[in-house]
């Protein structure tokens, strides 16, 4: 019988308990037998050994003398996450299921059943379903509300929180518990998980003044080949159609450095700096240059950016401005100018710890090193700012609010059938509306919060009438203009709900043919800057 067997054999006959404080009395008496011999000396000299047997002693009194609140695993956990949040805002701990989706990253691909979600009272609303899914193929619709996932009652839990029980192995089994509008019975399927490759590029065509336009969702695994794909598709065997190109990097997280290098030196001449990572040891110092050609041949090219375009996106938009090889247009980006990597621990959970910090040509940094938050950056300045309605506290709450897109989803017949929305005002506003008024939507600005907020004081302290009748005509004058609201950003309601209903009733590519590109302003903008700009 080996060592190991033997061991394993003999825990088995010990209680858990017992082990346990079997373990600590060796710890104690172990320690004991060092601090009195010469060895203690070593040890009290040498932190790195004494701090570790000092923790495991305080924890050992910790359950003698305070019992009622020792639980090791706990404190143990305690003592991690101190440690982590000594070195920055972004490295962190990953719980196992977390240092999965990680992983997918790295794989370009994941293990569900090729749908997404939002929260809903009852559970979760899917917003669109994938057609080389399990869920596709099972007839499941856009619309429907799951209530359950195996035995698990989603109604409590977030999106987010839903996804690690939607997701997992291939050829796993999950059975889901489905709510279809306008049906007295829920509807049971039993699907199983497949391995689908992350959709990086969710759509890519020519506009109607001769842009190819490109949103690029993630720069995950797979990003930089999808976009010489679609480049070969749509410019290299059109180019005599393409004016110029508009990479869309709103919302854009980021991703793998390899695949935003990969894919800035697309369209770059060879030597060209890219990138440059300076780590936090000497060995971890490098630059990556361009190494081939610019395969468009130098067409002009525009990246969109907001403040949700970060890490791997700032390294394609900073590589490409500095370069001089594209403009900017939008807002200033996230501004997280730092390379992140990731290890395993032995129980399946991990560490995402920032090693260095990259820099662009001309030695510009988004990371100050001579900043109080070493970590705090400023982020990439667009050349041409736009500001976007989505950006707005009123399309924020609104959008947030879910109800736009269930309205879209639920009326999505009588929302297409008016199209194009812009010719006449659609009987469905209103009724979008009502429906809002009905669900008790209200927006209440944050001016309208502040000059309620002195109403209350005002009275409160017995003020003179005259000055609760000023503030009052404040409040009025504050609530009018959020009831207005509504008729400021009738166009991008509109626009969304219809765009909304297009994708839920035949997919994302014709959504954004028909109810994004002709009437996006942010692109019609950057259209015109090229425009301008190739003039000069």
């Amino acid at each position: 019988m080996s060592q190991p067997e033997t061991e394993n054999r003999l825990n088995q006959n010990i209680p858990r308990e017992g082990r346990r404080s079997m373990i600590w009395g060796v710890c104690l008496f172990v320690t004991l037998i060092l601090l009195t011999s010469g060895a203690g000396i070593f040890l009290l000299s040498d932190q790195n050994i004494y701090l570790p047997l000092q923790l495991t002693n305080t924890l050992e009194l910790i359950s003698i003398m305070h019992p009622d609140k020792y639980n090791s695993g706990n404190l143990m956990k305690s003592a991690q996450n101190a440690v982590i949040n000594e070195l920055d805002r972004y490295s962190g701990l990953l719980e196992p299921r977390e240092l999965d989706r990680v992983h997918e990253e790295f794989t370009g691909s994941y293990g569900g059943i090729g749908i997404t979600v939002i929260g809903h009272d009852y559970g979760l609303m899917i917003m669109s379903v994938r057609e080389d899914g399990p869920a596709g193929q099972a007839g499941i619709h856009t619309g429907d509300i799951i209530i359950r996932a195996d035995s698990t009652n989603l109604a409590n839990l977030t999106a987010y929180q839903s996804t690690y029980l939607l997701r997992g192995p291939e050829n796993s089994a999950l059975e889901l518990t489905i709510a279809r509008r306008q049906m007295a019975d829920t509807l049971r399927f039993d699907l199983t998980r497949r391995q689908l490759p992350l959709i990086h590029i969710p759509y890519a065509g020519l506009t109607e003044n001769g842009s190819l336009y490109i949103k690029i969702n993630d720069f995950e695994m797979g990003i930089s080949r999808e976009l010489r794909a679609v480049l070969d598709s749509l410019y290299l065997n059109n180019h005599d159609d393409v004016e110029q190109i508009i990479l869309d990097l709103r919302g854009n997280p980021g991703g793998l450095l390899r695949e935003a290098f990969s894919t800035a030196d697309i369209f770059l001449e060879k030597g060209h700096l890219i990138v440059g990572v300076k780590g936090r040891s000497i060995w971890r110092n490098e630059e990556y240059y361009s190494t081939g050609s610019d395969i468009t041949g130098n067409v002009p090219i525009a990246l969109i950016v907001d403040q949700n375009s970060a890490s791997a996106a700032e390294i394609l938009a900073g590589a490409l401005k500095y370069a001089n090889r594209a403009i900017l247009v939008g807002d200033t980006t996230f501004g997280k100018g730092l390379v992140q990597e990731f290890a395993s621990l032995d129980d399946g959970s991990g560490l995402r710890l920032t090693t260095s910090r990259y820099y662009f040509e001309g030695g510009i940094f988004l990371n100050d090193p001579e900043a109080e938050v070493i970590d705090s950056a400023a982020g990439i300045p667009p050349d041409y700012y736009f500001l976007f309605d989505e950006q707005k506290q009123f399309i924020i709450e609104l959008e947030n609010s879910s109800f736009l897109r269930e309205f879209a989803i639920y009326n999505k017949d009588r929302i297409v059938e008016y199209a194009p929305f812009t010719e006449s005002e659609p009987i469905w506003m209103n009724q979008f509306f009502d429906y809002l008024e009905l669900n008790q939507f209200k927006y209440v600005s944050t001016i309208t919060g502040i000059a309620n907020l002195t109403k209350q004081l005002i009275i409160l302290s017995e003020y003179d009438k005259v000055y609760i009748d000023a503030i009052d005509r404040v409040c009025k004058l504050a609530q009018n203009d959020d009831k207005n609201q509504f008729e400021v950003y009738k166009d991008y309601i509109k626009r969304r709900l219809y765009q909304t209903a297009l994708e839920s009733e035949f997919g994302t590519t014709i959504a954004y043919r028909d109810a994004v590109l002709p009437y996006r302003l942010d692109i019609k903008f950057t259209e015109e800057i090229l425009k301008n700009n190739g003039h000069d």
